[in-house]
């Protein structure tokens, strides 16, 4: 049996469900009425869209299922076909709210009492664990005797558990208006997120209106986002009290939001307290809410005795002692790593073993660096140590490849291989070190020696038979490395590296389906792995995916949060035209929670994603400027890097800095005349300090150096270059 199309007829049939009349079609599937033929009743049937394949639904099933209060439709079954799976629902009576909005404004005493009758249903949702994340006026139903139903209870979402919103997507349901802000720039969805929405529906129950109503897309998301609920428009005669109710609810931070759906439940009860002429009048009685308000609050004696005294002081200093104790645990929070060291005898084989634990997530930030701290502490213990100075050499190796091989952790890693083979040269991960360095020297055949040696002494060595295969791969020796990595994927089933990596070889040979296949394998080995969703997301960036490509790396943020995937996010949103999605990715970055602050790539493409926003100058100029600070200490380290002078020169040029634009540009022009990056950042550099006929050459001489033309066209510096008869008659 396969789904129905849109077109239902009585005729269609779902087991031993008649399917009747579409009753319309949401965000997660398409809902028909029906005829239960074996209970004899009717019911509704949402079949299912976008189905993660291999999610199962039944534990979804049951908890939405087990929720007893009243509001919430009752699932009958969970349905599986060949081709699908559909929701068996209780079939509820009524009007959706938005169909009451569209012919009617609702009493404020009416209002009240729906949004009152959903969060006291929510918060017994909540309470078990589960988030709807799509309220919205159109899922919420109101049958005749007034009560309020909750439709699309979270199964849609837990079917389409790995799908995201983007900004750009269009939105036929309006779901971007009820989203909270931080949802929409990647959050996962939590109780907050309902109240927020809950939120939106009482401001448009009130207002007639939602918030931005005439927009949608992604200048709708990008003015949620940016907002405050405190902006947004109310007619006079709505009293300040359902104001600051509504503010509480969507407040933009988190942190400043109404906590629960239980507290916002005895707010709407205390409003709902008010008779109702006084509540739907025009000049609403303010100081009889006051007067009704304070009642929850314990009148306080005229005369105190000592008792009463004594207690209130009591409190007083247990809450000042706790915030003594609180700054001291503050400040010294610098000292907790000394101070666990100093406690924590010390290993070191354990320090070892977690060092290499670490390094296997080298596509980590902050996992370099905890492998880097372990490794560090063992050569501080024990100076010539082989096994932590070719720990440290990797972790180098891996540095030098995630900031886009600039710094001078190259040489750093050489030296430490270098020092490895001096303190044991029968140690494989010596070889494997110093290997690895050759190999990023392009110094191939020592290299495949080393490495050589380094599996003579240690065979099944997966950390050297990795490096072996990037190897070849380097070396465009394909078919061999081919070969190798299906055999190892074979060997070693539970190891990511091997199907990362095979994918990886398909890229180079174009077979973007079998790398698709190669890299879906290393996130079924393991899910949470950067490497594996970064790989993949390339693909779909190269094939104009582009959705595609959010989605996955969305998902992987979700799985696992970190830098690198936040700045792929960040390219990948900002090749969209998405600038508000893409600077919250390159924001997350950089963030010292979950990023990497000393990232100077991630905050040049900050400022640059920022730039395309109105009215964030400031915030263009500060990024710009760490970008810089941070570029300046690799350059110290390496001053002879054509790549990172040329970013100098540019980062320079934007900040207005034109003598210092200058000397870095030609400085880097000198040292590689013949690289087409280099005379592309030039160019767009002496465009930006007024050198016209310098830009006009080095754009040249880009181009004539195959530099793709897509990118010059597509750069905003160089509008009125491009406009330039000399530019104009190069293209003839």
């Amino acid at each position: 049996m396969s789904f129905p199309k849109d077109n239902a007829t009585q005729a269609e049939q779902l087991l031993h469900y008649q399917l009747g009349k579409s009753l319309g079609e949401g965000g997660f599937g398409h809902v028909y009425q029906a005829w239960d033929a074996k209970l004899h009743r009717q019911v509704a049937i949402k079949y299912l869209k976008n189905v993660t394949p291999g999610v199962d639904l039944m534990r979804e099933a049951r908890l939405a299922a087990s929720l007893q209060h009243a509001a919430f439709v009752k699932v009958h079954s969970l349905e599986q076909t060949g081709d699908g799976q559909a929701i068996v629902m209780e079939l509820v009576p009524g009007r959706t709210l938005r169909q009451v909005l569209e012919t009617q404004t609702p009493s404020i005493s009416h209002v009240i009492d729906i949004i009152l009758q959903v969060a006291q249903a929510m918060h017994e949702a909540h309470s078990a664990g589960l988030v709807h994340g799509d309220l919205k006026p159109s899922n919420l139903m109101q049958e005749a005797s007034g009560v309020v139903r909750i439709l699309d209870f979270g199964l849609a979402i837990q079917a389409d558990r790995d799908a995201t919103t983007s900004l750009v997507q269009s939105d036929p349901q309006g779901t971007i208006a009820y989203m909270a802000p931080e949802v929409l720039t990647g959050a996962s969805l939590r109780p907050s997120s309902d109240i927020y929405a809950l939120g939106v529906i009482l401001y448009e129950l009130l207002t007639g209106a939602r918030p931005f109503a005439n927009l949608s897309g992604l200048a709708l998301a990008a003015a949620v986002i940016q907002s405050n609920s405190d902006q947004w428009p109310w007619p006079d005669h709505l009293p300040q009290v359902l104001r600051h109710l509504v503010r509480a609810m969507t407040a933009r931070q988190i942190e400043l939001r109404i906590a629960s759906m239980q507290e916002v439940a005895a707010h709407c009860a205390r409003v709902a307290a008010i008779d109702a002429p006084t509540l739907n009048s025009g000049t609403f009685n303010v100081a009889a809410l006051n007067l009704m308000l304070n009642q929850s609050i314990p009148a306080v004696p005229k005369k105190l005795n000592w008792t009463q005294l004594l207690r209130k002081w009591r409190l007083l200093l247990l809450l000042l002692l706790s915030l003594i104790i609180g700054l001291g645990i503050w400040y010294s929070q610098p000292y907790w790593p000394q101070l666990e060291a100093t406690l924590t005898p010390y290993s070191e084989t354990k320090e070892m073993q977690k060092g290499m634990e670490a390094l296997t997530f080298f596509d980590r930030f902050d996992m370099l660096d905890r492998a880097e701290r372990h490794f560090s502490i063992v050569a501080e213990n024990s100076p010539r140590h082989a096994a932590a100075a070719a720990g440290l050499s990797l972790v180098y190796s891996y540095r030098y490849l995630n900031e886009d091989m600039a710094g001078n952790w190259l040489q750093k890693s050489a030296l430490k291989a270098k020092e490895a083979i001096a303190f044991n040269d029968f140690l494989a991960l010596s070889h494997i070190a110093n290997a690895k360095v050759l190999g990023l020297q392009e110094q191939f055949s020592p290299a495949f020696s080393d490495i050589d040696r380094a599996l003579a002494l240690d065979p099944n060595n997966v950390l050297a038979l990795t490096v072996k295969l990037e190897l070849l791969i380097a070396a465009r020796r394909l078919e061999e490395a081919l070969q190798m990595a299906k055999q190892l994927v074979k060997q070693f089933p539970s190891e990511r590296m091997f199907a990362i990596q095979l994918g990886q070889i398909y890229v180079l040979q174009s077979d973007y389906k079998a790398a698709e296949v190669a890299y879906g394998l290393s996130l079924q080995i393991k899910q949470d792995n950067p490497a594996g969703y970064l790989g993949l997301s390339q693909i779909f960036m190269r094939q104009q995916r582009l959705d595609e490509s959010v989605q996955l790396l969305q998902t992987g943020i979700r799985k696992n949060p970190g830098a690198e995937l936040y700045r792929a996010l960040g390219h990948s949103l900002f090749s969209q035209g998405d600038y508000v999605g893409a600077a919250s990715a390159y924001e997350n970055a950089v963030a010292s929670t979950h990023g990497n602050p000393s990232d100077y790539v991630a905050w040049a493409k900050l400022a640059e994603a920022v730039s395309w926003l109105p009215g964030k100058a400031d915030v263009v100029k500060n990024a710009y400027e760490k970008a810089r600070r941070l570029l300046q200490i690799r350059v110290k380290d390496n001053p002879n890097n054509p790549d990172l002078l040329s970013l100098m020169g540019l980062y320079s040029a934007k900040l207005g800095d034109n003598a210092e634009a200058l000397m870095h540009i030609q400085k880097s022009l000198e040292l590689a005349p013949d690289k087409a990056e280099i005379q592309f950042r030039g160019g767009v550099s002496f465009e930006m300090i007024d050198m016209r006929t310098q830009a006009l050459t080095a754009i040249a001489k880009a181009k004539a150096l195959s530099y793709p033309a897509k990118f010059i066209e597509a750069e905003p510096e160089l509008v009125n270059l491009r406009r330039d008869p000399k530019y104009l008659r190069s293209n003839e």
